[in-house]
């Protein structure tokens, strides 16, 4: 098979029209490596279906998805967006990867699809990237604008020979003509005036292969290669998931610095200690799935494959109080009406008669919307939840607000302390 002896991810998951679906590596006993499909209805259990489009090993009984006409898609990584809003069918569907090109090194190559597994490619087949290396894991459209982000050469250290793997992030309105200009979005080494630690390219904290990307609306969650090596040998590189957040998808910061999301110790059939994010983020149920692999440096055939890692949804982080703090709450930035009645969520834990969440509305300057004070506030019926409705006497919904307001959560009750909010929806 094409993913014979292994499986590797680098890759995506999605999903489309209430069906999930994954684009990964297939690494071949001749060390090709193409793209593979796999198709789930709960997330955990996959198969591969048998596409029919490119022949292998003598017949097209595989699940390898075919590029321009019958030809196998070669690429280490495959991102790909699902695009409905784009008004050509033939481009629904959008793909950036990362092939290998003799005497060039890895470059990225995008391509579009009606249905995802039948693709052409875009920009003219040649590289968008051709003046410098990106190696990715994150590509997003938001607000219009198409970015992809990765370990890059595009912005080096000011010294010479002290370059690290650092995200960088490159943008297209069109997905044809990228920018050659890239934004520091996200840094571990030392910035400068601060000297840098050593001139050893494979030594240090470093942020590999950027960060996979969730858009949420107006937030971006980054899951990054949190890359450290005590020498300047590969083997000894340790890469955990580290989270970052964004919200404008170019701009990313650390709520908890050097936080492991997903540490890489954990892995039950002791797989090397390097993980690979993956584009590939689902809330199912009452779970947050992310989706990763293993990046292989001792043992080429050691374990690889897709796996998954969850929390319970949403729930990645939280705010809560400090101890001794009056009148403890938190408030949100401006934010914009989608429409009118559209209703407010909160996903909360820890509640109770002696811990609870009150939900005000305020405007721009800080000030309690008539009809949406705390006063007003209809308490939870639920202790905790995922998606708790909030509710003022007499309404449910958001309406005659103006055009921008303001969320404000007030922690009260003797043991305020043990709740913890962890998001709010606005829908």
């Amino acid at each position: 098979a094409p993913d014979y002896p292994r499986a590797y991810f680098l890759g995506t998951v999605l999903e489309v029209d209430g069906e999930y679906r994954m684009w990964y590596t297939g690494f071949d006993k001749n060390r090709d490596r193409q793209v593979c499909h796999a198709v789930s209805r709960d997330g955990l259990n996959w198969t591969k279906p048998r596409l029919g489009l490119v022949g292998y090993n003598g017949n097209r009984d595989n699940n390898l998805v075919a590029l321009d006409g019958d030809h196998s898609m070669h690429a280490a990584v495959t991102l790909v967006l699902h695009d409905p809003q784009d008004p050509d069918p033939q481009r629904r569907f959008k793909m950036l990867r990362e092939h290998a090109v003799p005497g060039v090194s890895w470059q990225i190559f995008a391509a579009v699809s009606p249905d995802g597994v039948r693709w052409t490619s875009a920009a003219g087949g040649k590289p968008i990237n051709p003046n410098h290396q990106i190696e990715p894991s994150g590509f997003i459209r938001h607000q219009g604008i198409y970015y992809i982000n990765g370990h890059s050469n595009a912005i080096r250290h000011p010294l010479p020979g002290a370059h690290k793997r650092t995200m960088q992030t490159f943008a297209s309105a069109d997905f044809e003509t990228w920018t050659s200009a890239s934004h520091m979005s996200f840094r571990r080494d030392n910035i400068p005036p601060r000297p840098p630690t050593d001139f050893e390219g494979h030594r240090g904290p470093q942020v590999h292969l950027g960060a996979g990307l969730w858009d949420r609306g107006n937030v971006v969650l980054g899951f990054y290669g949190m890359y450290d090596n005590p020498t300047n040998d590969r083997r000894t590189v340790v890469c955990d998931i580290g989270l970052i957040v964004s919200n404008n998808g170019v701009n990313f910061r650390e709520p908890v610095p050097d936080f492991k999301i997903v540490p890489s110790l954990e892995e039950p059939d002791r797989a090397e200690a390097r993980l690979t994010q993956g584009q590939a983020f689902l809330n199912i149920g009452d779970r947050t799935f992310h989706y990763y692999g293993i990046w292989t440096e001792v043992n080429r055939d050691g374990p690889t494959g897709v796996r998954v890692a969850s929390w319970p949804r949403d729930r990645l982080g939280f705010y809560s109080p400090s101890g001794g703090v009056s009148e403890p709450h938190c408030i949100s930035r401006p934010l914009a009406l989608p429409r009118a009645g559209a209703r407010v969520y909160v996903n909360a834990s820890g509640l109770s008669a002696e811990s609870r969440l009150e939900v005000e509305i305020l405007d721009e300057q800080f000030r309690p919307l008539p009809g949406y004070a705390a006063a007003e506030f209809v308490a939870f019926k639920d202790a905790s939840g995922f998606r708790l409705p909030a509710a003022w006497q007499g309404k449910d919904s958001l309406a005659g607000l103006g055009q921008r307001f303001r969320v404000r959560v007030n922690f009260t009750g003797r043991e305020a302390g043990a709740a913890r909010l962890h998001a709010i929806y606005i829908e």
